[in-house]
C-alpha cells in the first residue's frame, strides 16, 4: 500500500499588509491556498491509497469561511478520486474550551474522512492499515490517556501511528519544538507502547526530517516565519511494501535572510553600495530578511530605509535588523509575545498564590477571550 503524509497547511493564515493582486485577498493567506492546492494536485497525480494529514489543517480553531471553502474543496476532490483522508487536529486547529466545538465536526461528514479531534485516541481502518491516531490533547492527562488506550490491531497488516507535536528523545531532549505555549511532547510511541510500527507520521515542525526509524516529520506545505528560512515545504509518498519514501518538494513563497552584515565603520552611502550588490541573490516576490551589525549610532539614525526598500524592489517584504555599534556587543532581543488566551493561560500559570477555582478561572476566561476574538456579543 502507499500513502501521503503531509501536515501544517494552515490554512487561513495571514500575515503582512500586501493584497493579493489576483485575489485580492492577503497574499500570505493567497500563498498557503496555493500551497494547498499544490498538495492536492501532486497527490492526484501520485494516486495513493490513502492520505494522512498529521495537523494543523487550519491556522485557527475557527477559520474564516474561505479558508473552510479551500479546505473542504481540497478534500471533496480526494474524496471524489476514492482517495481516504485521514487527519488528526493539531496545536493551532484545536479550540481551548470544548464548548466551541470544531470543525472537524463538519469534516467528518465527508464518508471518506476519518477525523480524530476530541483529545483522545482513535484508530482507524483502511485497506490493511490500522491507524492508530493521538490529536492534540489540551491536558497531559487527556495525552497520558490517549497512549494508554493504544491497542495494537492484530488483523491488520500494517500500523501506523499518526500524532502532532515535539517529539521528545528519552533523555528528555525536545526535537521539533517551536516553543509555542501549547505544544504537546510526544514520546516515541514503538518504545514506549513496545508496538513496531510500520511508520509514525509526525506534523508540527515545518522541516522535513526523520527523528527515528520510520517516524518523520513532512515538514509544512508553505514558510509561516523567517525562523524557517531554507526549509523545504513538501509531503512524503511512503510505500509500506517496499518499505520506502520519497520526499516531494512542492513551490512555496522565496525566503531568503541575507546578514548579518558587518557596518562598522561604514558610511550610509557605503552601506547602500553593499546592499547593492546583494540586489541579484534576491528573486521575485521573496520575503527578505536583512540584518545589519555594527551600526555607528549616527549612521542609524540616518539610514533612508525608503532607499533600502527601492534598491530591492522585487521583494515582497523587507524585515530589517540593525544592531548598533555597542561596546558591550548589544544583541537584538525581542519579546516572544503569543495570543490572549495564551498569554491570559500563561499568565494563570505564573500565579503561585491563587485563591479561586483555577480551572473555573480558566475556562471562564477563555471562553469571554474567544466571543471576543469572534467579534460576538458577550451576554
Amino acid at each position: 500500500m502507499r500513502f501521503v503524509h503531509f501536515s501544517d497547511t494552515h490554512l487561513g493564515f495571514s500575515d503582512l499588509n500586501k493584497i493579493d493582486a489576483t485575489t485580492g485577498i492577503n497574499q500570505r493567506e493567497s500563498d498557503f491556498y496555493r500551497a494547498w492546492w499544490q498538495a492536492i494536485d501532486k497527490i492526484l497525480e501520485l494516486k495513493p491509497d490513502f492520505v494522512v494529514h498529521a495537523g494543523d489543517l487550519f491556522q485557527t480553531p475557527r477559520p474564516n469561511n474561505r479558508a473552510i471553502r479551500v479546505g473542504l474543496e481540497g478534500i471533496q476532490r480526494l474524496n471524489d478520486a476514492d482517495i481516504p483522508f485521514v487527519v488528526v487536529a493539531g496545536n493551532h486547529s484545536t479550540p481551548r474550551i470544548r464548548q466551541t466545538g470544531s470543525i472537524f465536526e463538519s469534516i467528518a461528514l465527508f464518508p471518506k474522512v476519518h477525523a480524530a479531534y476530541q483529545s483522545k485516541y482513535e484508530r482507524f481502518r483502511v485497506g490493511e492499515c490500522a491507524l492508530h491516531c493521538v490529536p492534540h490533547c489540551s491536558l497531559s492527562d487527556e495525552l497520558s490517556a490517549a497512549y494508554q488506550a493504544v491497542e495494537r490491531d492484530a488483523d491488520a497488516k500494517y500500523q501506523l501511528f499518526v500524532t502532532h507535536g515535539a517529539w521528545r528523545e528519552s533523555d528528555g531532549d525536545l526535537i521539533g519544538s517551536v516553543g509555542e505555549f501549547n505544544e504537546q511532547y510526544i514520546e516515541n510511541p514503538a518504545k514506549k507502547l513496545n508496538i513496531a510500527f510500520d511508520y509514525i507520521a509526525l506534523g508540527h515542525y515545518h522541516k522535513y526530517l526523520r527523528v527515528a526509524e520510520n517516524a518523520y516529520y513532512s515538514g509544512s506545505t508553505e514558510r509561516t516565519s523567517f525562523n524557517e528560512v531554507g526549509y523545504s515545504s513538501g509531503l512524503i509518498l511512503v510505500d509500506l511494501a517496499q518499505k520506502t519514501h520519497e520526499y516531494v518538494e512542492i513551490q512555496s513563497r522565496p525566503m531568503l535572510s541575507i546578514g548579518p552584515l558587518d557596518c562598522a565603520q561604514l558610511t550610509c552611502e557605503s552601506i547602500y553600495e553593499m546592499l547593492e550588490k546583494k540586489q541579484d541573490a534576491v528573486s521575485e516576490g521573496c520575503m527578505l530578511r536583512l540584518e545589519l551589525k555594527g551600526l555607528a549610532r549616527d549612521t542609524l539614525l540616518l539610514l533612508d530605509l525608503q532607499r533600502i526598500d527601492a534598491i530591492f524592489p522585487q521583494a515582497l517584504h523587507i524585515e530589517k535588523i540593525f544592531h548598533p555599534n555597542e561596546e558591550n556587543d548589544l544583541h537584538r532581543t525581542t519579546a516572544s509575545i503569543g495570543s490572549l488566551p495564551t498569554e491570559f493561560e500563561r499568565y494563570l500559570e505564573m500565579q503561585k498564590d491563587f485563591t479561586l477555582d483555577r480551572e473555573k478561572f480558566r475556562s471562564m476566561g477563555l471562553s469571554l477571550l474567544d466571543l471576543a476574538e469572534q467579534n460576538e456579543p458577550l451576554e
